[in-house]
């Protein structure tokens, strides 16, 4: 048995050959020159025989040829532990944004570009805000590997190094792991955050400030989000989910929400549009253009407004005004003011039905410029037959008259499928009739009010509770 202590210090000497170990027991080599040509000549002519001997040794590892590795001439080597393989987390491309801690400064750099840039462009660039769908895959978790053990020279195990076990995510309450794809998974949907280390997902989410280039258009998913802010000139904010908007908008901001809209500011615009499948409660608009598909209900003044609501329409609560613009509701109106002191133009229409009420009026306008041109066709048609009983009727002007008759048979059948869409289309318009427009204050003059098709022009200033209801196709007023 080899002297372990002696081999690292003095070496041992196995024949002519003066051999030591490393001081990690990993290595056996041969003292001396290793360019030496008489060591190498000598190495080679013995080797077979020195294998056998070392192997009788009891030692591991031994080389088929010697190798040259550091000036040194290796005769045997261990083999060393492999290292174990942590665990890892991939992230699916959409979430990569979260885990770049940089993305504040590379969003002030893209700010100080944005000349360069069409804003558009800008504000899709960087959304701060990222959203996963139930049961939607965030990332994929690969568990870690354990090392494998190494071996010294001697045939001793060496152990690998130990695995951390603290893990590089933690997984919130509304995360998931499943077990067979070892896919994270979203347990509801709302908006992914990365903290501490930690993953989470908040189906209610609060954005504490404005909707600006530091956190981009908002596309969100969940149960209800919550601006604290204004929403800035040309933004988006796109919600499946209860919105809630603490301030105001500014012109060209588009808003489409899947769910209910409450808006304590004012929103304002021209060009900005918001769509609401749900109720909306606003506290004020001017100047927007806004489709709800349920109530809308107005906390203080909509004004010169382009409106469509599918369900009814209040404003009756703070100063209850509606003028200016157009306001179309499939239900009923009620408002404490309609109109205002300067006679503002403004038109209010109740039981309006947009898939019935729009063809509807231009099927009248088409049967009214129908009987222009049948009237038109029929003093040509009578003209031509008094020319033919008094003679004068050239074989040229009885191909025209001929044409006209054709013409006068084919607008006269057109004419009546047009009466017969009509009568289909005002049948489905007279289920609307009961629809009423109740003014609690004050109607001032010229304000047009309608029910279904029916319009009328307010003569003068009216006072309150008043009531607007259609009899006999014809709008009357009840107190």
């Amino acid at each position: 048995m080899i002297d372990r202590k002696k081999a690292k210090q003095q070496g041992i000497w196995i024949g002519d050959f003066l051999i030591k170990v490393s001081p990690d027991d990993m290595f056996l080599f041969l003292e001396g020159d290793p360019k030496d040509p008489d060591l190498i000549k000598d190495l080679q002519e013995n080797w077979e025989n020195l294998k056998i001997q070392l192997k009788k040794e009891g030692l591991f590892g031994i080389l088929p040829e010697p190798e040259l590795i550091d000036n040194k001439l290796i005769l045997a080597k261990g083999t060393p532990p492999q290292p174990p393989t942590p665990e890892r987390f991939e992230f699916f491309e959409k979430f990569l944004p979260l885990l770049d801690r940089d993305s504040e400064r590379k969003w002030k750099e893209l700010v100080e570009k944005k000349e360069q840039l069409e804003k558009e462009d800008l504000r899709e660039s960087y959304q701060k805000i990222i959203c996963a769908e139930k049961d939607e895959p965030i990332a994929k978790w690969f568990p870690s590997i354990p090392g494998t053990p190494g071996v010294n020279i001697w045939g001793d195990s060496i152990d690998p190094p130990s695995i951390s076990e603290k893990s590089q995510f933690s997984l919130g309450n509304n995360l998931y792991l499943e077990d067979e794809s070892h896919l994270i998974k979203a347990k509801k949907s709302g908006v992914v955050v990365i903290e501490k280390d930690k993953i989470e997902i908040y189906p209610e989410y609060t954005i504490k400030g404005d909707i600006d280039f530091s956190v981009g258009n908002v596309y969100f998913t969940g149960t209800k989000l919550t601006i604290e802010g204004d929403i800035k000139f040309g933004f988006k904010v796109i919600c499946k989910g209860i919105l809630e908007l603490k301030g105001c908008t500014e012109n060209k901001v588009y808003i489409e929400v899947n769910g209910d809209f409450i808006c304590d500011g004012v929103v304002r615009g021209e060009e900005t549009k918001v769509k609401v499948k749900g109720q909306a409660e606003l506290k004020g608009v001017e100047y927007a253009n806004l489709e709800i598909e349920g109530n809308l209900i107005i906390k203080n003044y909509l004004i010169f407004s382009k409106t469509l609501v599918f369900g009814d329409l209040k404003a009756i609560s703070g100063k209850g005004i509606i003028y200016g613009g157009i306001v179309k509701v499939l239900g009923n109106i009620e408002v404490k003011i309609l109109g205002n002191e300067a006679q503002t133009t403004t038109k209010v229409l109740a039981g309006y039905n947009p898939w019935l009420i729009e063809p509807y009026l231009k099927l009248v306008q088409e049967k009214s410029l129908l009987k222009e041109s049948l009237e038109k066709l029929s003093h040509g048609i009578m003209l031509g037959e008094k020319l033919k009983k008094e003679g004068c009727l050239t074989p040229e002007k009885e191909k025209i008259w001929l044409k006209i008759r054709e013409e006068y048979d084919k607008l006269t059948q057109q004419l009546q499928n047009t009466k017969e869409k009509i009568i289909e289309i005002k049948k489905e318009i007279d289920k609307f009739k009961s629809r009423i427009i109740k003014v609690i204050e004050k109607v001032y003059p010229g304000v047009t009010i309608g029910i279904t098709e029916i319009v009328y022009t307010i003569p003068e200033e009216k006072k309150g509770p008043i009531t607007f209801y259609l009899e006999s196709d014809i709008i009357q007023e009840k107190t």
